[in-house]
């Protein structure tokens, strides 16, 4: 069996203990997701288990020839090495024989007529034969093509971060080892990338232990899921839907349990209080118990879901942003042109599209960081945005975290007269007494992200500009992010990756196209968007096959075929009943709208209020199905209109 096993095993930076006696065995074939909070030492663990650092203390047991690749967050390539060199220098014989074959190939292409480039060539060919690495060739060319890997030629110190992670992953795949171990795998993937990797790695046949905030990932790779938490890691069978479900029903139990501690602890305190004669061994020992209890029910409950997003906006007016003809890019690449929109107050909008396409810079053009080339934006005097960014700018790594945050207020005041200092305020997002004179660079990418996070939403804003906000982030602070933004009170705009993200947070995306650098909008969630794709490239495909149906046939029409096509060709008028709801299906609209609306602000009238959110936001979603219905029906009744 091709079985990986730690034992008894710990691991300390600095004076935080990241692994306490942590065992765990990973069968052959197991599919693991790894989740805990940010700084719980995850990438550690995998670091540790790549054999590129080591525990302080424990076991590693495996087979002697065992395989283990590793796909960490930021890729460690050497700078030197073309893309070629780096995917397939490799301990797999039979990956660097392919290798060998690709570069005689190459050579032969180049100068067909040289006689050592045919006599390597035909070597290389008759290895390939006898070692039948033919499968892996193909395998390999899937692979590159799947990620966008085109010119393996090019030297890495030339690419981006994101290519460079791309290639990374690349080499682990192609490798194909015992054990695989990603760290954020799905971060500088496009859609279409997170899919195949999705499924690649489901059907991978050897095991997989992923770290990862892309929950539709997670759900839909793991058998197993790994919880680290304050050190000790606590494992589920299933996948994280089949985790969440464990994880509600043991903090049910736990907080039960909480509940009788507390009962108890009022009688033990009840009888203290009133003191003790004599003090003898029994009541001694129920003076112990009373400690004990003290401490444990008094002892903080660290959670993630702790972080409270408590903040007050200023009022947002009706103008938020116009763009008018706004050409994005720089002065000698145009990325995206001729953009039109309207962003409203609580509006919810996505921007999405292949990489490089000009997102970002989308984005920053809106915020007024990167000038417009052609065209006007328009900002609404009452706006004020905060802008969280992939690479903060402004995090500076030798300054303390108390420092940075009292550079927004010693003390931040809510509008209803209620108080909280600097340090309060880092509590609030699990930044404990003792961290608060660390420098910034001492914290891990999500920490730091973190902090970031907690800066911009002191200041107060009411438009929200977030790029790529699920990077970094562990999935309890994304949860509590999203719901946070369900009820925020102003305009959200976000580029985002995430799947599970632009389901929950976005209700309009725009779609920024690289061919022809347009960008056009849809109303709904992502998984909206892909059923009408789908829909639309299965119609493409059937309209495909009906024409090569049609064309294969050379027999002529008979006459009245003909008369019947002319007829199905000419317009179709509409219909009395749709006349009807012509007549009345923009004031249906209209009405729904405004319906959604007075939801929305239902909801943050009831903020506290769970069972009535969770009511509201069931009447909500079903209000914008219904708008989203009406609106479809309208394009489909202008068009006969026309």
């Amino acid at each position: 069996m091709r079985d990986y096993k730690i034992e008894h095993a710990y691991k300390s930076f600095g004076m935080k203990d990241l692994i306490k006696d942590v065992s765990f065995l990973i069968r052959e074939g197991d599919h693991i997701g790894l989740i805990g909070n940010n700084g719980s030492g995850k990438s550690t663990l995998l670091r540790v288990m790549a054999s590129k650092d080591s525990f302080d203390q424990g076991q590693v047991e495996h087979a002697k020839d065992f395989s283990i690749a590793y796909v960490p967050q930021e890729a460690n390539l050497d700078a030197d090495q073309s893309i070629f060199e780096a995917l397939y220098e490799s301990d797999s014989p039979l990956v660097a024989l392919v290798g060998k074959y690709e570069q005689a190939t190459l050579a032969l292409q180049m100068d067909p007529e040289n006689p050592t480039a045919i006599k390597n060539f035909q070597k290389w060919e008759q290895e390939m034969n006898q070692a039948d690495g033919w499968n892996l060739d193909t395998k390999i060319q899937s692979i590159l093509n799947r990620l966008g890997i085109t010119n393996l030629y090019q030297k890495v110190a030339q690419l981006s971060g994101g290519q460079r992670k791309r290639v990374n992953l690349a080499k682990a795949l192609i490798d194909e080892p015992d054990l695989l171990l990603m760290d954020e795998p799905t971060n500088h993937l496009d859609f279409e990338m997170v899919e195949w990797l999705q499924n690649y790695i489901r059907n991978y046949k050897h095991s997989v232990l992923v770290v990862t905030h892309d929950r539709y990932f997670l759900d839909h790779i793991s058998d197993r899921i790994f919880a680290l938490k304050q050190g000790e890691l606590k494992e589920y069978e299933g996948n994280y839907q089949a985790y969440l479900e464990k994880r509600a029903h043991e903090e049910e139990i736990a907080a039960a349990s909480q509940a009788k501690q507390k009962k108890l602890y009022k009688s033990e305190l009840a009888w203290m209080r009133k003191g003790a004669k004599a003090r003898t061994t029994k009541q001694q020992a129920r003076i112990n118990r009373f400690e004990d209890l003290k401490a444990d029910v008094t002892k903080p409950q660290v959670n993630q879901a702790d972080v409270d997003l408590d903040f007050d906006q200023e009022r947002l007016g009706k103008k938020v942003i116009l763009l008018e003809d706004v050409t994005v890019g720089y002065p000698d690449k145009v990325l995206l042109s001729n953009i039109n929109l309207l962003v409203q107050n609580r509006d919810r909008i996505g921007i999405i599209g292949d990489n490089g396409v000009g997102k970002t810079s989308l984005l920053n053009t809106i915020a007024g960081l990167q000038s417009p080339l052609a065209g006007y934006v328009s900002i609404g005097e009452t706006v004020k945005i905060a802008y969280f960014r992939q690479l903060p700018a402004d995090l500076p790594d030798d300054k303390r975290l108390i420092t940075y945050i009292q550079e927004v207020a010693d003390e931040y005041v809510y509008n209803d007269g209620r108080k909280a200092s600097a340090p309060q305020m880092l509590e609030k997002f699990l930044f404990p007494r003792p961290s608060h004179g660390m420098k910034i660079g001492s914290l891990s990418g999500g920490e730091k992200k973190r902090l970031y996070l907690l800066k911009l939403l002191m200041e107060g804003p009411n438009v929200l500009f977030l790029d790529e906000p699920t990077n970094d982030l562990d999935i309890d602070t994304l949860t509590v992010l999203e719901d946070y933004l369900e009820t925020f009170p102003g305009t959200v705009l976000t580029v985002s990756h995430d799947r599970y993200f632009l389901d929950k947070v976005v209700d309009k995306l725009l779609i920024a196209h690289g061919h022809d650098q347009s960008v056009t909008s849809f109303y709904g969630n992502y998984s909206n968007y892909q059923e009408q794709v789908k829909k639309a490239e299965k119609a493409h495909s059937s309209s495909v096959t009906k024409n090569n149906q049609k064309e294969s046939h050379s027999v002529t029409p008979p006459e009245d075929s003909k008369q019947e096509s002319k007829a199905n060709n000419q317009k179709r008028r509409m219909t009395y009943q749709e006349k009807k709801d012509w007549e009345t299906i923009e004031d249906d609209i209209a009405k729904l709208e405004t319906e959604i609306s007075n939801i929305e602000e239902e909801m943050v009238a009831n903020g506290s209020d769970l069972g009535k959110l969770n009511d509201l936001q069931k009447e909500k979603e079903s209000k914008e199905v219904s708008l989203l219905e009406k609106m479809e029906y309208w394009e489909y009744l202008s068009d006969l209109r026309v």
